[in-house]
C-alpha cells in the first residue's frame, strides 16, 4: 500500500516538472542567436544574446518575452534601438535615407510557434529574399501583431500580408506604398 502512495507522489512530481517552465526551448534559444547577424543594428538591444552571457535563458533576454507556462517565445521586439525618448516621445538617432535595403528572410521566425508579436520597424526593409517572404510567417497561427514601420517596403507585399490568418493589427506607417490600400481582395489598414 505504501509503495503505490509513493508511486503516485512521485508520478505527480514528474507531472509537475513537465510543466514548470525553466526557460526558454533550445530551438527557440537557437533560432534566436540565428536571427543575430540579420539584426546588426540592433546590437545594442542583442548584446547579451550569446551563450554563456549573463543567462542562457532567452526568455530574459532583451526584446524577447515568453508564455510563463511553456516558455515559449510569444513576442520578439526587434526594432532598431537607436532611438531615444525626448520630452515624451520617441526619436530616431538615425537618418532614414541612411539605411541600406535589407531583404528579409521570414523562415527564420518559423520557429517561434507561439508567436503573437512581431516588431521589426526601423531596419530599412525593402522586401524579402525570394521564396522566403512574408506568406512563410503564414504558418505561424498565433500571429496578431506585426509592426513593419518605417521601413522600405512597397506594395508588392501587400498579397503575402493578407496571408497571415490571425493577424489583428498590421503596423505600416511610413513605407513607400503607393495609393492602393487592397491586397487580393482584403483590406490592409495603415495604423500610424
Amino acid at each position: 500500500m505504501e509503495s503505490k502512495w509513493l508511486m503516485r507522489v512521485l508520478f505527480t512530481l514528474f507531472l509537475l516538472e513537465g510543466l514548470w517552465c525553466r526557460g526558454c526551448w533550445d530551438e527557440e534559444r537557437t533560432a534566436l542567436l540565428q536571427l543575430k547577424p540579420f539584426f546588426t543594428k540592433s546590437w545594442q538591444l542583442m548584446r547579451n544574446w550569446e551563450r554563456g552571457k549573463q543567462t542562457s535563458d532567452c526568455c530574459q533576454w532583451e526584446g524577447v518575452e515568453c508564455n510563463s507556462a511553456t516558455g515559449r517565445v510569444i513576442t520578439l521586439n526587434l526594432n532598431y534601438s537607436s532611438s531615444e525618448e525626448f520630452d515624451g516621445y520617441w526619436r530616431s538617432s538615425y537618418s532614414f535615407m541612411e539605411l541600406e535595403n535589407v531583404y528579409l528572410n521570414a523562415s527564420l521566425f518559423l520557429p517561434f510557434v507561439e508567436l503573437k508579436s512581431l516588431h521589426l520597424a526601423e531596419y530599412g526593409i525593402a522586401g524579402c529574399i525570394e521564396h522566403e517572404g512574408f506568406e512563410r510567417l503564414s504558418k505561424l497561427r498565433n500571429l496578431e501583431i506585426l509592426d513593419l514601420s518605417y521601413n522600405r517596403l512597397n506594395n508588392s507585399i501587400l498579397s503575402s500580408l493578407s496571408e497571415l490568418p490571425s493577424l489583428k493589427s498590421l503596423y505600416l506607417a511610413d513605407n513607400e506604398f503607393e495609393a492602393s490600400n487592397h491586397a487580393n481582395g482584403k483590406i490592409v489598414h495603415f495604423f500610424t
